[in-house]
């Protein structure tokens, strides 16, 4: 399998510019490898799995929720104590520990997926942009092309600090 071809650049709007180059003349397969949220990284169409944390957050909310419901009908039904003829399962006094429960579900799901989703998605990134990317600057990563494209495809990286794979 040839290498992918990866051109450096140093600011967002270099790599923006290329971006739209590579869109016009329709390659497949362009990433974007950002230290940062710019912009330009959406316009690849794959800014990453982060749309996941939405859903993660959500579910661990509603964990939280129902392990606050759990812990407190559970012991209020394990032990129950008659305070002044109130029920023994009271909704209004849970309320507090259901919020913070919910809240710290979704807190500790969000980080814990952070964490996971950023190492999944740092395994599909060629090495060699991983080490480019350490510093300020971004990479665009797309696959090798062969054939008369590969001109089109060079002119187009040209405003590029450095290039990798490429001819």
């Amino acid at each position: 399998m040839p290498e992918p071809w990866i051109a450096l650049y140093d600011g967002p709007d270099e790599a923006a510019d290329a971006l739209r180059s590579l869109d016009e003349l329709g390659i497949e397969g362009v990433r974007l490898i950002s230290p940062a949220a710019y912009p330009a990284v959406h316009m690849t169409g794959r800014p990453g799995p982060w749309r996941l944390m939405s859903w993660l957050a959500l579910i661990g909310g509603f964990l939280g929720l129902a392990t606050a419901i759990a812990l407190e009908v559970g012991s209020s039904v394990a032990h129950p104590f008659d305070v002044g003829g109130k029920p023994v399962v009271a909704w209004i006094p849970y309320g507090v520990v259901m919020f913070e429960l919910t809240m710290l579900g979704a807190g500790v799901t969000s980080f814990c997926s952070l964490i996971v989703l950023a190492f999944l998605s740092r395994l599909r990134v060629p090495k060699a942009a991983r080490r480019a990317v350490a510093g300020d600057r971004l990479a665009i990563v797309l696959p090798a092309i062969a054939g008369e494209r590969s001109d089109a495809v060079c002119a187009a990286l040209a405003g590029a600090s450095a290039q990798e794979g490429a001819p």
